[in-house]
Formats: C-alpha cells, sequence, structure tokens
C-alpha cells in the first residue's frame, strides 16, 4: 500500500489537509494491517469502519471511494536483460513470467488483471507471491530468472534496484484503491460526504 495512499486516506476520513483549513478535526484513526479477504467480514461485523482495497472487489454490500488510479507498468530489477531497453514489446514479455498477488491478497483484482492482459495479448504464466512484503516482492525479481512484475511507476522510482516501462499499450490495466466501508451504514454515509468534499469518485 503506498504512504501517499494511507496519508490520504488518514487526511481525508479525519477531515484535515488544504480542502479542510480552519475547520475542526474529525475523528480519530487508528489503522491496522487487515488482509483484503479479512476485510468484509469485519466490516460487515463492526470490527472495523473502513477498509482499503485494489478494486474489483468481489464482496457485496460495500460502498466504495476510489483514492488512487494509475496504469500498471512492467517493474525488472535492474540486471535484467530487457532493463536496458526504453519500450518493451508483447512478444518480449512472452517471454517472461509475471510475479503476481496470490488470492489472498487482492481477491478480484489477483484474477481481473491477467484477464486484461491476455486479451491485450500477453497470457502471463504467473508466479504467485506474498507482495505486500516489499524486500520479499525485490528478492524475487532479483533472484529468479525470466521474472517481472507489475505496478503503478510511483511505487518504484526511488527503487535504485528496479526499474519501470510501460506495457505496450495505451489501455494498460489500471491499479485503482478504494476506501470501503458498509453500505447503508453510518461509516458508508460518512465516506461519502468525505468523498464529495475531496474529489474522491464515489459510489454507494
Amino acid at each position: 500500500m503506498p504512504a501517499e495512499v494511507l496519508a490520504e486516506v488518514q487526511n481525508g476520513l479525519a477531515g484535515q489537509g488544504a480542502h479542510h483549513v480552519g475547520s475542526r478535526p474529525g475523528p480519530h484513526l487508528r489503522m491496522r494491517s487487515v488482509g483484503a479477504v479479512e476485510q468484509p467480514e469485519l466490516l460487515e461485523h463492526g470490527e472495523i469502519l473502513f477498509g482499503i482495497m485494489r478494486l474489483p472487489v468481489t464482496a457485496p454490500h460495500l460502498a466504495r471511494a476510489v483514492v488512487w488510479d494509475e496504469p500498471l507498468g512492467v517493474v525488472l530489477p535492474a540486471a535484467h536483460p530487457l532493463a536496458s531497453q526504453s519500450s518493451l514489446t508483447w512478444e518480449d514479455l512472452s517471454t517472461q513470467r509475471l510475479l503476481w498477488y496470490d488470492e489472498g491478497c487482492a481477491p478480484g483484482y489477483a484474477d481481473a488483471v491477467p484477464a486484461q492482459l491476455t486479451a491485450l495479448g500477453w497470457k502471463a504464466v504467473l508466479h504467485p507471491v506474498d507482495q505486500d512484503q516489499q524486500a520479499l516482492f525485490v528478492h524475487a525479481l532479483q533472484t529468479t530468472r525470466d521474472l517481472v512484475a507489475l505496478r503503478p511507476s510511483t511505487t518504484v522510482t526511488d527503487d535504485p534496484q528496479l526499474v519501470w516501462r510501460p506495457l505496450p499499450t495505451a489501455s494498460a490495466p489500471r491499479e485503482r484503491l478504494a476506501v470501503t466501508a458498509l453500505a447503508g451504514s453510518r461509516a458508508a454515509r460518512y465516506l461519502g460526504r468525505v468523498a464529495a468534499r475531496c474529489g474522491w469518485p464515489y459510489r454507494a
């Protein structure tokens, strides 16, 4: 989860930031790490008020406000043979396996993006890994032959061990992160008001 997303969510839900100068602060938020698979049940039982998930989500009855929407590109270790190329082709990528999320990390998203890639011309062989651990993500790329990953450029630009290249298409799959709440709940109504104030696309 990019740090800037957490900051955007914290500031938006707590009523802070430039759009809220001079107003009373909103509620104090305590964040904790919860897997995407567990979040819908915790929302339903009121154990958490909000979640942050990658879209699409398969769970029903969730209101959502999109706080992050970026195109995906190819991430390679700096020593990868394709890293020296400024652009890649589908033929280049056809020889590579894709380091990808398993179902437990991002249900819905984990299936949707490979399906989009197949439609675009790359039926990638998936290499699942727990990508919530950045060190393991980088280690897997550096130590496994013929392996690349997909991420938005902003998440890897400060890492000298990695390079980013755009996908060879004008309609690349996108990573969209959304704040979620149980539809019809007080939290969902509050999220709707925050989304309107912050300019987050909202769906009840």
